[in-house]
């Protein structure tokens, strides 16, 4: 990626390198001068195998009316400070 095009998008560039994992190179002239990376080693597991996961796990079916229940009653358990999900 170009410098001047890395500095008018740099929250957007570094976010996708955060969120998934990929390295950029910065380059000037058509050389490469730098890279941007993620601060810790790539998930082995990508957004792809991910949605492939979700997809792939069974369908609630029937439960499905009965889990939204149970979690609501979870929910409501909890003061909303104390309530990540609010």
């Amino acid at each position: 990626m170009n410098i001047a095009e890395a500095e008018k998008n740099f929250a957007q560039l570094v976010n996708k390198v955060y969120t998934e994992g990929v390295s950029v190179d910065l380059e000037r002239d058509d050389k490469v001068i730098a890279r941007l990376t993620p601060a810790e080693p790539p998930s082995p597991l990508t957004v792809g195998k991910l949605n492939a996961f979700l997809r792939g796990l069974p369908s609630l079916g029937d439960d499905a009316v009965d889990f939204a229940e149970d979690v609501r009653a979870i929910r409501a358990e909890f003061p909303a400070e104390a309530n990540p999900w609010d």
